[in-house]
């Protein structure tokens, strides 16, 4: 498996380039992957992400706060409403009452991922290194496997990367407007 990726904020930010992929691609796609992680970080990808996901689990908190006295819900699957041990009370509160929020904010965040992803490959292409992220990025998705053009609904809610080939294609978009 080989991949690269954006992580941290302020002063810790990092770019991972896993081994396997430094073996995998020329140093010129190498620059055309820095190129993309780079994107992620001067469009304020990596901290949008974090507050995304701490406004995410303070609103499941919050309401699993409001739901925690809800008894009846612990005695519908057999406990006893008072006595149920915390632990149970949030198990019970994220597989019934969150799982169709999580499942609608899971694909507004999915959404947004692709979008990030789009967004970035553009700014590769901005350095100028639109062919060689293409060229990169072909290699990785033949090394690990990937799924080169999965059906369009069942990626748009599952893949936070869109597809290779809508990548591809978005890119090839942008090289004929700039010419």
């Amino acid at each position: 498996h080989s991949n690269a990726f954006m992580f941290g904020f302020g002063k810790n930010k990092r770019i991972v380039i896993f081994d396997t992929l430094m073996t995998q691609v020329h140093d010129d796609e190498i620059l055309g992957i820095l190129g993309h992680e780079l994107g992620h970080w001067k469009l304020g990808h990596t901290l949008t992400n974090f507050v995304v996901t701490q406004v995410y689990f303070g609103a499941a908190f919050y309401c699993f706060s409001l739901f925690f006295g809800s008894y009846d819900l612990y005695s519908a699957f057999g406990f006893d409403g008072p006595k149920t041990p915390t632990i149970i009370a949030l198990l019970l509160f994220f597989q019934t009452l969150w799982a169709p929020i999580d499942k609608i904010l899971n694909f507004v965040l999915t959404v947004f991922s692709r979008h990030c992803e789009f967004a970035a490959d553009e700014f590769s292409h901005s350095l100028g290194m639109n062919k060689e992220l293409q060229t990169g990025l072909c290699k990785i998705h033949l090394e690990n496997l990937g799924a080169m053009c999965p059906d369009p609904l069942y990626s748009t809610y599952h893949y936070s990367h869109p597809p290779l080939v809508e990548r591809l294609t978005a890119m090839m978009d942008l090289d004929k407007k700039s010419i």
